[in-house]
């Protein structure tokens, strides 16, 4: 299963300042064609192309804020639709309501009131949970956000914190703030022909090597490591 690391998302969501909601299915992938009010994006698209599929039903031609937070978690998990669903505690029914992520955090204890950057913010009352977005930073009494279906398209926003509008905030299971430089396994060199490959394996979840900091390059794989390795492969394709 593939690492979801916070400022992979962060990054994410910035890359996709100024997209603009689409008035038809046309243009998707464009930030700025067929502009428009029928809440057309792609992200709604590759969530429900994903495999598995990310909701119980395709989401175009709904609003989009929670699917946008949902996209930048499955595009930094490498496509990996069952890991982002797991970050973001999702239990079922898969649907893409703010309401329906707030009951997420709130029964997984994820749930806070003060924010970290890479949090989920979410606007409204309990029973009217009416927005959402991505916290990129705080400081100075502000938090500062990033937003899908603001105004029709993907924004900056900041508020105060004590902004009477903000309802709460819930924590994704991220794998770590930011990408290891180095694999832990010291029994794996940098100079080592195979030392891509086994970084590529462990931070897309493949492998996690024998014990923290060991993978045993020279061991052989018992066929129950293989199949496990082959089917954790299968789910990043």
């Amino acid at each position: 299963m593939g690492r979801i690391y916070r400022d992979d998302v962060l990054r994410i969501a910035e890359h996709e300042l100024g997209y603009r909601e689409k008035g038809t299915d046309k243009d998707l992938d464009s930030k700025t064609a067929n502009a428009g009010t029928g809440n057309w994006t792609k992200y709604a698209r590759d969530l429900w192309e994903a495999d598995p599929h990310f909701y119980q039903g395709p989401k175009n031609g709904y609003d989009w804020c929670a699917l946008f937070v949902d996209w930048c978690l499955y595009m930094a998990s490498g496509m990996d639709s069952q890991r982002a669903q797991d970050a973001l505690y999702y239990t079922g029914p898969y649907g893409a309501g703010c309401g329906m992520s707030v009951r997420y955090y709130k029964a997984a204890g994820a749930w806070h009131t003060t924010p970290e950057p890479g949090d989920q913010i979410f606007f409204g009352t309990d029973s009217n949970v009416r927005h959402t977005g991505l916290v990129e930073k705080v400081e100075n009494g502000r938090v500062y956000t990033i937003e899908g279906n603001s105004n029709n398209m993907v924004r900056r926003r900041s508020y105060p914190l004590n902004d009477s509008s903000i309802l709460g905030y819930g924590r994704p299971a991220y794998d770590g703030n930011r990408k290891p430089e180095t694999m832990p396994f010291t029994d794996v060199p940098k100079n080592a022909w195979y030392y891509d490959a086994v970084r590529w394996a462990w931070e897309n979840g493949i492998t996690s090597g024998t014990s923290p900091t060991k993978f045993r390059p020279d061991r052989a794989c018992t066929r129950a490591e293989a199949v496990t390795m082959l089917y954790r492969m299968s789910q990043n394709l």
